[in-house]
């Protein structure tokens, strides 16, 4: 994970998603300030922008750091603070980040992953021989529990986040990708490589 820059809500985001949304709870009568009941299902209307996270953010899962491609990746819409707890911010564009289908199961209704948006730069460190993350050896106790809680949350460790990560340092290595392509494809791992002086 990298800290993002949050980008501003496209120019139609007030019709498509969030009037809409707001005049819904509105006619639900669902009290914002509290968590939605169990009964209640929000209507969807968020997805209608994912084509806009993709172009705000590159088509970058902001969890695992990997280009979510444009027909077999599965772009989702990640309420940070979980919808069904505040639903106030269920139709907030600032509450927005795009991420795989994967990382927002994992995520779910859990509080216990740092914000992107927030996060101080080099809170995770990358082994670009087994592609394992680690926090940063110089955090303080504190952000090192912060930082593990959300490695174990999201499982960034997995085989399989490890194995794709690899692919990309390897295909880099290889030649068969150039550094653009890497940096775009992969920007976690061009960052930690360009942080270990391997670029």
């Amino acid at each position: 994970m990298i800290p993002i820059i949050q980008q501003p809500a496209p120019a139609d985001f007030e019709q498509k998603v969030r009037k809409k949304g707001l005049a819904w709870l509105k006619k639900k009568n669902i009290n914002v300030s509290l968590a939605k009941p169990p009964n209640v299902k929000l209507p969807d209307y968020w997805t209608a922008c994912i084509p806009d996270l993709r172009a705000a953010y590159g088509s970058i899962c902001a969890y695992v750091c990997i280009y979510i491609e444009e027909v077999v990746g599965s772009a989702t819409v990640e309420h940070f603070k979980p919808k069904s707890l505040y639903p106030s911010l269920a139709f907030e564009w600032n509450n927005y980040l795009l991420v795989c289908g994967t990382m927002n199961g994992r995520k779910g209704d859990f509080e216990d992953v740092l914000n992107p948006f927030t996060l101080p730069a080099n809170t995770f460190y990358l082994n670009l021989v087994d592609g394992e993350i680690r926090p940063n050896p110089n955090l303080s106790n504190t952000d090192t529990r912060a930082a593990l809680d959300t490695i174990q949350r999201l499982k960034l460790n997995h085989p399989e986040c490890k194995k794709l990560r690899l692919c990309y340092w390897q295909k880099f290595a290889a030649g068969t990708i150039t550094l653009t392509e890497l940096q775009e494809k992969s920007p976690f791992v061009y960052l930690e490589a360009q942080r270990q002086g391997l670029l």
